[in-house]
């Protein structure tokens, strides 16, 4: 059965006590390759419990070279005065676009924001429904001609199709005519006991020979976090053409299971080097982590399962 190599030297980013806004966590790390520099945003947590995000960079996908002084995103309107969390990126159209769970006294929603050198970054707004949403995704090519996304409502992952990048911040409408219907957009539903309770997307989905590779985390009923993946079709995502019966990442590090939330391994991040696939995941709600595997095995495992 497939399982990843964690990293030595984890965690690779861990809370700076001197920096009140990442002094309590740094976690969930979203990753771009780009040019032999693997780009990663963090979820960073102050005392008060209000997240921002952070920025990181490395030349070899493990060691961080270069880590922001102060946050790249920060609560600045309502619907997320209580945090900007676990972002995802992709790049779409020689644009940077950062997917990211705006909190406030509402709950979680989805929102948008994007880059063009991970130096200035501009918010686009809420691109979901206005209910519960969360573990949002986009894909890095259009199919169909399409923009599409992966999102989770009622714990499980559902898809979604905009024309256009304006169309999926302006989609108030279409939301509000999808959520009537929102089993008939349904791709990953809890199936094993190790992902009973709920699933949710975790890296943007990645484009292989064999189809979509889609990293997901499942919970379980004692609320532990693990990860396993599915294999999606190219043209059609909707088809699931294999998926991890088991999970190939579980909390067994002390820094896993042992944090602001117990027994967590919570993947956001993904990127491919050479062949071999970089997993970036938080531990125990409080430190960023990397694991790795030949991408490779991840398919031969999928298309054996």
């Amino acid at each position: 059965m497939l399982k990843l190599t964690r990293f030595e030297g984890n965690p690779i980013i861990s809370p700076h006590t001197d920096q009140p806004w990442e002094s309590r966590a740094t976690f969930n790390p979203a990753a771009f390759n780009d040019d032999g520099t693997t780009h990663l945003l963090y979820r960073a947590v102050d005392e008060n419990g209000v997240s921002r995000l952070g920025y990181a960079s490395s030349h070899d996908g493990t060691t961080v070279d270069y880590r922001s002084p102060s946050p790249i995103l920060e609560p600045s309107a309502e619907w997320e005065q209580f945090g900007c969390e676990d972002p995802r990126i992709t790049c779409l159209d020689h644009t940077n676009y950062i997917t990211y769970t705006a909190y406030s006294r509402r709950g979680p929603r989805i929102a948008l924001a994007s880059t063009g050198d991970f130096r200035r970054f501009e918010k686009l707004g809420l691109i979901g429904p206005d209910r519960e949403d969360k573990d949002c995704v986009i894909f890095p090519e259009k199919i169909g001609g399409r923009i599409a996304i992966l999102h989770r409502l009622n714990s499980r992952v559902q898809i979604a199709y905009f024309d256009s990048i304006d169309a999926l911040v302006n989609s108030q409408q279409f939301w509000n005519a999808y959520v009537q219907h929102v089993d008939d957009y349904e791709i990953i539903r809890p199936k094993f006991p190790w992902e009973e309770r709920k699933v949710g997307v975790g890296p943007p989905p990645i484009r292989t020979d064999k189809g979509w590779l889609v990293i997901y985390h499942g919970v379980s009923i004692n609320n532990t976090y693990r990860t396993g993946a599915v294999l999606l079709d190219l043209e059609n995502p909707t088809n699931v053409i294999g998926r991890t019966s088991e999970p190939f990442l579980e909390p067994t590090e002390e820094f896993e299971k042992h944090g602001v939330v117990p027994n967590v391994v919570f993947p956001d991040g993904a990127a491919l080097r050479d062949g071999t696939l970089f997993v970036y995941y938080g531990g125990a709600d409080r430190v960023c982590c990397v694991a790795t595997a030949p991408v490779n095995e991840f398919l031969k495992e999928l298309q054996n399962d």
